[in-house]
C-alpha cells in the first residue's frame, strides 16, 4: 500500500464531521472556460443528492476546488472520486488531456467553531488571491450568496419546470433534480441559496461585518490553511503593510520609530510568518529588496 492508499484509508476511517476537501492544484486544468466551471458547480449541486453529505461552501478554481462537507469520511472520499470522474468525462469530451492517474486530494478535518470560521474564509478568499476580484464577486463560489442579497437580483428558473431531457441535458445525468433548485437560465448553473446549507457558517459569524473583519484582517489564519493544503499563496503590497502595522501593533511598536537593523529582523520574520518576499516586504518596511534579501540569508537573524 503506497502513501496515497495509506492516507484515502486513514481519510474513510473518519467519523462523521466537518471536513474541508480540496483537489490537487498543481498537476492540471480542470476548468478551460465557462461552460467547465458550470459544470462543475452543477457537478458539486449534486453530491448531497449522491451521498450522505451536506455541502456548506464551495469555491471552484481553474486547477482545483475547494468544499466544505460534512458527512464520514469513507463519503468525503467517495465525493472525490465522483467529482475526478465527472471533471475527467466532461475534459475528454471537450477535447482536452484527463486528469493524470495521481490527481489527489486533502481533506482536513473541521473540529470546532474557529477552525470552521478559518476555513470559511480561507475559501471564501480563494478567487481573490489570484484574479481581481472581491470576495463574494465571483460566480463560481457560494460566498455570493453569504450575507447577500443580491442573489435575489438573478434571473432563475427552477428545475421543476424545465423538462426532463433539459435537466438532463444540463446536468449530464439521469440523477433526478430536485424541482425547487434555483437554475440561472443564461449560465445553466444551479445557484448555491438552493443547495448549499451555510447555517454552520451563519453560527460561526452570526453578523456580516464579523465575517467581513476576519475576511480582510485574518492574514495569519490564511497562511495556516494555506500550508495545510499544501497550496502556494500570495499578499499585495497594502495588505503586506497592514500586515507590518498590526504586528507592531501587538508589539506596542511604530515602523517610523525601527532601526534598519529592526526593520531586517520584522521583514525576516514576517517572511516566515506569513511567506512575504523579500520584494514586498521591501514596499512594506522600506528597506530595499537586496538588503532584505541579504537578510533572509544572515544567521543573524536565525532565531
Amino acid at each position: 500500500m503506497d502513501k496515497r492508499q495509506k492516507r484515502r484509508a486513514e481519510y474513510k476511517s473518519w467519523k462523521k464531521g466537518y471536513y474541508h476537501l480540496c483537489t490537487d492544484g498543481k498537476k492540471g486544468t480542470i476548468c478551460h472556460d465557462e461552460a467547465e466551471y458550470v459544470y462543475l458547480v452543477n457537478t458539486i449541486s449534486l453530491l448531497d443528492l449522491l451521498f450522505p453529505v451536506k455541502v456548506h461552501f464551495y469555491e471552484v478554481m481553474r486547477s482545483h476546488v475547494h468544499l466544505l462537507l460534512s458527512g464520514r469520511g469513507e463519503h468525503c472520499v467517495a465525493v472525490f472520486d465522483y467529482v475526478r470522474s465527472r471533471i475527467n468525462k466532461r475534459l475528454v469530451a471537450d477535447g482536452h488531456p484527463p486528469l493524470p492517474k495521481d490527481y489527489d486530494f486533502k481533506l482536513i478535518p473541521v473540529e470546532d467553531e474557529d477552525q470552521m470560521r478559518n476555513n470559511g474564509i480561507y475559501i471564501a478568499r480563494n478567487a481573490s488571491e489570484v484574479m481581481n476580484i472581491r470576495p463574494g464577486g465571483y460566480l463560481f463560489g457560494s460566498s455570493m450568496a453569504f450575507y447577500s442579497d443580491l442573489p435575489r437580483l438573478f434571473e432563475t428558473i427552477r428545475a421543476g419546470d424545465l423538462s426532463v431531457r433539459t435537466r438532463r441535458k444540463m446536468f449530464q445525468t439521469h440523477v433526478p433534480i430536485p424541482p425547487d433548485r434555483l437554475i440561472h437560465p443564461g449560465l445553466g448553473m444551479v445557484l448555491p441559496q438552493s443547495f448549499v446549507d451555510m447555517d454552520v457558517l451563519y453560527k460561526v459569524f452570526p453578523a456580516a461585518k464579523d465575517f467581513e473583519t476576519r475576511l480582510v484582517k485574518d492574514y495569519e489564519t490564511f497562511v495556516e490553511i494555506a500550508d495545510q493544503m499544501g497550496e502556494e499563496i500570495t499578499f499585495s503590497v497594502e495588505e503586506a503593510k497592514d500586515i507590518v502595522k498590526q504586528e507592531l501593533m501587538m508589539e506596542g511598536r511604530k515602523l517610523s520609530e525601527l532601526s534598519n537593523d529592526d526593520r531586517c529582523a520584522l521583514a525576516v520574520r514576517l517572511n516566515r510568518k506569513y511567506r512575504l518576499d523579500a520584494v514586498t516586504l521591501s514596499q512594506a518596511v522600506f528597506i530595499p529588496a537586496r538588503i532584505i534579501s541579504q537578510a533572509l540569508k544572515s544567521k543573524k537573524y536565525k532565531e
